[in-house]
């Protein structure tokens, strides 16, 4: 239609000129994908976000039958990663995939470079996880959630719990738990997940409500001490972990999701091939085994039912944020 409206009173070599452009638009959407295609993670190596990505590229790019770049982007809570998608050609060749920190980062910063739902093109909420994992060092001396508290409470202050960065589902994890527990705790943001799990395993930092696919490997090997789970119902990969609901904090709960965008205005038939192959990758046993060992479950929504999700979901953290009493930056 566009390319018909463009040809209406026009001269024969513009018309020439439009048509020429219109038969190569076409072309390029048939032919996509015909090169590689970027998929940025808007978070550091080694973050649930970036486990998450690399073990949904791999498959795509055998489904799609291109080369798919992990490109991590991390940095201001998702936000640096998001933009860059937001401000690429619609073209299909640049990809976002992000965490809920993306329907959170409205109501903590003042002013986003771009608009939650208007710049970015929602094609398929892909996973959903459980919950987080609080974890601490194994040498850390509170082993329970009541020893936490209770510690807590004698030192206001003394402690303090690493995130992925303010606003970040980590952030309001934590908050959410002070609230509860009447403790203070105190918050320190990191540019991604990665970096804050590390600091816990090197000891440098109490604690962190860590991402299900960071959190699990470590908590299997011993490197880390998983001290409660924040689903209501604990992870079957470390069943050993109460959830906080049952240590006491009754009806806390979080749980997180991951989902793929293009820019805005995206051509639909690559919107539709984006979504296609994704679904077939999350329909696969393999992909399904492997997120199901990290407490990932498979999802695969289509472009629709994610815009709707997206939506709601902006509207529950905004209430969340408001209870926590979080300021926006």
């Amino acid at each position: 239609m566009p390319c018909m409206n463009a040809l209406l009173g026009a001269s024969a070599s513009v018309v020439a000129s439009v048509a020429v452009v219109c038969l190569s638009s076409a072309a390029a959407v048939a032919a996509y994908p015909d090169r590689p295609i970027r998929f940025i993670v808007p978070s550091s190596a080694g973050s649930g976000p970036d486990v998450i990505a690399r073990i949904f590229a791999h498959r795509l790019s055998a489904v799609l039958g291109q080369q798919i770049v992990v490109d991590n982007r991390a940095g201001a809570n998702s936000i640096i990663g998001t933009e860059i998608v937001a401000r690429a050609a619609p073209d299909g060749y640049t990809l976002l995939i992000t965490s809920g920190s993306h329907t959170i980062n409205p109501h903590v910063y003042r002013k986003l470079p771009y608009d939650t739902l208007r710049d970015l093109t929602p094609i398929s909420e892909i996973v959903k996880s459980s919950g987080l994992v609080l974890v601490v060092h194994p040498t850390f001396p509170h082993r329970t959630v009541q020893q936490l508290v209770d510690a807590a409470r004698a030192a206001p202050g003394k402690f303090s719990y690493a995130s992925a960065g303010v606003g970040n589902l980590q952030h309001l994890a934590g908050e959410m738990f002070c609230l509860m527990a009447g403790v203070k705790i105190t918050h320190v943001p990191y540019k991604g997940g990665g970096p804050a799990i590390n600091d816990v395993l090197a000891n440098q930092i109490a604690m962190n409500f860590a991402s299900s696919p960071a959190a699990v490997p470590f908590v299997k090997a011993d490197r880390l001490r998983g001290v409660a789970f924040t689903g209501l119902k604990r992870s079957d990969q470390i069943p050993e972990v109460p959830t906080l609901d049952e240590s006491g904090l009754k009806g806390y709960e979080i749980s997180g999701w991951y989902g793929i965008y293009g820019p805005a205005r995206m051509p639909r038939p690559i919107v539709n091939r984006v979504y296609e192959a994704a679904r077939a990758v999350m329909q696969h046993p393999d992909t399904r085994k492997t997120y199901a060992e990290i407490n990932i479950e498979s999802k695969g929504t289509t472009p629709e039912e994610f815009a709707l999700f997206l939506r709601a979901d902006l509207e529950k953290y905004g209430k969340i944020v408001k209870a926590a009493g979080i300021e926006p930056q």
